[in-house]
């Protein structure tokens, strides 16, 4: 009962804490965010939005954003619309209470601004107060800030009293608030800390409403109804920079507080959850020792040298599944498949590429069976030395048909993951060029490449296979298939992603419009090759980011997404 307790909050968390991945991306891709921090300025240095007034107790906690960008009527609606979809998509109505983005670590835009949609009526969380709140100046919040800006994680703390809500509803004061830190989208944004310069854009941030998460789970039901006391529990270390040792402190987030049972008395149960450590605690005053504790005890020392054998070999077998698990799988899904758990992920912008081999049936049917394994072996090999070398993610093969992604399961923006599988594609079309198996036989192969949204999760538990779905990996498949000999077809999405590659020069060819099945005509290119482009000319790139030309930007991308 404490595993599946356990198991039921790791999973709601994950799918609270998704959005602020989504966020972050699009404030990655959409010119509207692009030089936000710029136009904030760093804390009380001259050319960035002034401060407020002082509070009572004489703290600077909040910018002065009324008249500046953060207050533009458009930029606000735009944001709200967003933000919108992002919350609706996560399908956590009255967990997830409100989205938000500070560049510069100061909160600019927020949504709901006035939640009324979360709670009966006529509660509301009137959020109006959080603009302009300055994370790194604010001395009840800087210290969850600055350990926010190094870490490559989602940190959470609280429960905590909302600054923008002291005197709202009791039921509303007080949530979780989790953030991670989004990439500087130009070299002028840093962000300093204690004497370190962080390439930070800001902070994409989330409040979840924990006491609406505890009541859905149950957990008090669950457990009093069985005569048992419960605890759950998370654990911080925080980075003390006077002390230079890590303070522990543990928070007390729903059950007994006076959790006083003797250690044999109960369970402890750690639960798999960012990068707090979460930890249930079950058990009862009588204990879980049954009155016929010392036969059983006899009996299992006797049986013990008759199963350790058989032991050993179970272990032996579950080693060898488990590695077997482990090239299969990627980590994140094993481990969830591990704990009896539903594997599936959404990934907005990710690249898919298929291949064959030309005239694989009229080859077979040349050939032996054996002679037919032998040349998809040592193909296939070395194909798959190339997948390992440019970090793309080998889904399956299925007979003379290969397929790989860019983007999953390891995250990466657009034209990144679609740059590894177009190196990828193109390697692999000059290993086929001058490949001969052992026999002497030739290998003529044709690829297509798209990009786009797609679902990717583990299928099946007895044989459980890693995989994408949907049309996005269709069209991926008849770029392939509508492709010609030695060539790799890519779709307009996958062009647009490579033109904007930050490391390489694409020669892309216009094919003009194909018939496709099930789309009609569409526009289609070939990809013939790749220069890698200069350090310097790599760096020109990143100072411009953010170009308004009708012709780039990732915002008319995701617009046809």
């Amino acid at each position: 009962l404490a595993i599946e307790t356990g198991a039921w909050f790791s999973n709601a968390l994950d799918l609270a804490l998704l959005p602020l991945f989504t966020l972050s991306q699009f404030v990655q891709q959409l010119d509207m965010f692009a030089t936000l921090p710029e136009q904030i300025g760093v804390a009380f240095q001259p050319g960035s939005i002034p401060f407020l007034p002082p509070n009572e107790d004489g703290d600077y906690t909040h910018r002065n954003v009324t008249g500046s960008v953060c207050g533009d009527p458009s930029m606000v609606a735009k944001f709200a619309e967003l933000a919108s979809n992002i919350k609706k998509d996560a399908k956590m109505e009255g967990i997830l209470v409100n989205l938000q983005v500070a560049p510069m670590a100061t909160v600019c835009y927020l949504h709901p601004v006035n939640n009324t949609e979360d709670f009966e009526p006529p509660t509301f969380m009137d959020n109006t107060g959080a603009i302009g709140h300055d994370l790194l100046t604010d001395p009840q919040r800087k210290f969850i800030a600055r350990v926010t800006v190094p870490s490559d994680d989602v940190v959470i703390a609280g429960p905590l009293t909302l600054r923008q809500c002291s005197d709202c509803d009791p039921t509303v004061q007080t949530a979780f608030i989790a953030r991670m830190t989004i990439d500087a989208l130009s070299e002028k944004q840093v962000i300093h800390i204690d004497g370190i310069d962080y390439k930070k854009w800001g902070f994409a941030v989330a409040l979840i409403n924990f006491a609406e998460l505890v009541d859905r789970s149950e957990i008090g039901e669950r457990f009093a109804i069985r005569g048992l006391r419960y605890q759950l529990t998370r654990t911080d270390k925080n980075y003390n920079a006077e002390t230079k040792e890590f303070d522990v402190k543990v928070n007390m987030l729903a059950g007994d507080e006076d959790f006083d049972l003797d250690e044999n008395f109960y369970v402890s149960i750690d639960l798999d959850t960012t990068n707090n450590l979460w930890n249930i605690k079950v058990g009862n005053d009588n204990g879980f020792v049954p009155s016929w504790k010392n036969g059983a005890v006899a009996a299992t020392v006797t049986g013990a040298l008759l199963l350790s054998f058989m032991f050993m070999i179970i272990c032996i077998e579950n080693q060898i599944r488990h590695d077997l698990l482990r090239e299969m799988l990627p980590p994140k899904a094993l481990r969830k498949i591990k704990k009896g758990q539903t594997c599936v992920e959404k990934y907005n912008v990710a690249t898919v590429f298929f291949s064959d081999i030309v005239g694989y049936t009229a080859m077979s049917a040349e050939m032996s069976a054996i002679q037919v394994m032998k040349m998809l072996n040592e193909f296939y090999t070395e194909v798959d030395k190339i997948a390992t070398k440019h970090k793309v993610c080998k889904i399956q093969t299925i007979g003379d048909a290969y397929m790989v992604t860019g983007g999953v399961p390891d995250r990466c923006l657009g034209p990144e993951g679609a740059k590894k599988v177009a190196l990828f594609a193109i390697e692999t079309i000059e290993l086929a060029k001058d490949f001969r198996t052992s026999d002497g036989a030739k290998v003529i192969i044709r690829g297509g490449i798209n990009s786009g949204p797609l679902v990717a999760g583990v299928v099946g538990t007895k044989r459980p296979q890693y995989t994408v779905f949907g049309d996005t990996v269709n069209n991926a498949a008849r770029m392939e298939s509508t492709s010609e000999k030695m060539r790799i077809q890519c779709t307009d999405i996958t062009y647009r992603l490579l033109r904007d590659s930050a490391t390489h020069v694409f020669d892309i060819e216009s094919r003009g419009g194909v018939e496709v099945k099930g789309n009609g005509i569409m526009n289609t290119w070939f990809i013939n090759g790749a220069t890698e482009k200069s350090k310097k000319h790599q760096s020109t790139l990143i100072e411009i980011e953010g170009s308004t030309d009708d012709n780039c930007g990732d915002i008319h991308l995701y617009d046809d997404l």
